[in-house]
């Protein structure tokens, strides 16, 4: 059976990969096998794969403990009797399972283990570099704009009641890195989405993970601005690719349960970093 979370502190490890998971079944199995493909061809026993279950009332958690019996060695499922939210399920892997760098994948999110190669040899070369995060691409190669700007909170307002288009023509603010994208070397950027980022251990042990004030939504971007601020730096790599799977739930109508989490989040997130009102 897989792990619950009553866990006791795993051995150290050069790589851990993270997912957290919630009703993601359609898509779970291929991030899981992107990561184990990764860790046998290139990590073995220096590697392993965290799974956390956030409660889902699909069929997460049998596939978590189907992989869980198969490969017993280097992957770990913990299916949590509620919904622990992203941060905190995030937090409890990094804390039991202590780690040189943890790459935090969404269940929806498949890459090459070039990709990881990457950025991890990016991560391990400079220690003032706390976040590493790839160039995302949608199911048909084009790219999603993952890495941004910090945001204002006249920008997140003006956008949420009056759309993009209009947002623009009234309040003119460059969210979006569109001219890094055909980079050839690693830059830096404010934040990436927390779909996929590597992130140092040696910075997680120092300043910890993400804020469990934010149930989902804006912990990626909280701590970005948080390891800018302790001193170390965000980077994007424009040569390590992954596929992201992106439904963008939170904006398909204007009222649905995401979208209040959204904005309940925006508005935490502003009231700690009052100097991003405008």
């Amino acid at each position: 059976m897989s792990r619950q979370p009553s866990l006791q502190i795993e051995p150290f490890k050069e790589i851990t990969f993270v997912i957290v998971t919630y009703n993601s079944a359609k898509t779970l199995t291929d991030s899981i096998e992107s990561c184990l493909q990764t860790i046998h061809h290139h990590y073995g026993s220096r590697g392993r794969l965290v799974v956390v279950d956030n409660a889902s009332l699909d069929s997460c958690s049998l596939i978590v403990d189907h992989y869980h019996r198969a490969y017993p060695d280097i992957f770990i499922g913990i299916n949590s009797s509620n919904n622990l939210g992203f941060g905190k399920a995030n937090n409890l892997a990094v804390e039991y399972f202590p780690s040189q760098v943890y790459a935090l994948i969404n269940p929806d999110v498949v890459f090459q283990p070039e990709t990881i190669l990457k950025l991890h040899g990016i991560l391990v070369a400079s220690r003032d570099v706390a976040i590493v995060c790839p160039k995302l691409l949608y199911p048909d190669h084009t790219v999603q704009p993952s890495v941004r700007t910090f945001p204002t909170f006249t920008y997140f307002l003006l956008r949420s009641l009056i759309g993009e288009k209009l947002q623009r023509k009234l309040y003119s603010f460059s969210y979006y890195y569109e001219h890094l994208y055909n980079f050839e070397i690693p830059c830096e950027v404010d934040w990436g989405i927390g779909a996929f980022m590597m992130v140092s251990g040696d910075y997680i042990s120092k300043y910890g993970l993400f804020d469990e004030r934010f149930f989902l939504y804006f912990e990626d971007v909280n701590l970005c601005l948080n390891a800018w601020r302790n001193g170390f730096r965000v980077l994007f790599d424009p040569q390590a690719t992954a596929i992201h799977k992106y439904q963008r739930a939170s904006t398909r109508s204007p009222f649905n349960y995401l979208r209040l989490l959204h904005t309940v989040s925006a508005f935490k997130f502003f009231t700690r970093h009052p100097e991003l009102l405008y």
